[in-house]
C-alpha cells in the first residue's frame, strides 16, 4: 500500500492517493509525515483519493484509531475538511464510517463523501464559498 500526497498551495490542498491495500500503520505514518511537513498549509482542505485501493485492512478499531490520530495533525495544521473520494461500494463504506467516526470525534469538523474526481473538486469550490472559517483554524 501506498499513501502519496502532493500540496496545492495555491489553493490550499492536501490530495492525498491511497493506492494499494490500506493499512492501519501506512496510514498513522501519513499523518506524521503531514505533520511534519513545512510546505502544508494552514487551513488546509484535505482530499483523499481511495480510487486505486485494492483493499482496506483496517476494522473498527482500527478506524476509530485512525480518527482520533488525525486529531493531532488536524489541529497541528489547521486542516478544516477532510474529502473522501470513493468510487467503488467497498470504498463508499469505508469512507461513511470514517465520517461518522470523524463526527463523533470532533463534530464540528467538516468531511464529506464524493464518488467521483470531478465531484471532489465541486464540493472544494463550495466548501470554499459556503464553509465559515472555524475560530480556531484563524
Amino acid at each position: 500500500m501506498s499513501i502519496t500526497y502532493t500540496i496545492d498551495q495555491k489553493r490550499q490542498l492536501i490530495l492525498t492517493r491511497v493506492s494499494g491495500d490500506l493499512t492501519i500503520t501506512e496510514t498513522i505514518e501519513y499523518f506524521d509525515r503531514l505533520q511534519q511537513d513545512s510546505d502544508c498549509p494552514n487551513k488546509a482542505i484535505e482530499m483523499v483519493d481511495f480510487t486505486e485501493v485494492t483493499d482496506f485492512s483496517i476494522h473498527y478499531g482500527d478506524m476509530r484509531i485512525i480518527t482520533q490520530k488525525f486529531q493531532g495533525t488536524k489541529t497541528t495544521k489547521k486542516i478544516l475538511a477532510t474529502i473522501f473520494n470513493c468510487p467503488t461500494p467497498l470504498s463508499y463504506g469505508i469512507g461513511r464510517m470514517l465520517q461518522a467516526l470523524h463526527e463523533t470525534v470532533n463534530e464540528q469538523y467538516h468531511v464529506a463523501i464524493t464518488k467521483c474526481e470531478q465531484e471532489m473538486i465541486e464540493y472544494v469550490e463550495r466548501l470554499r464559498t459556503n464553509m465559515p472559517i472555524p475560530d480556531n483554524a484563524k
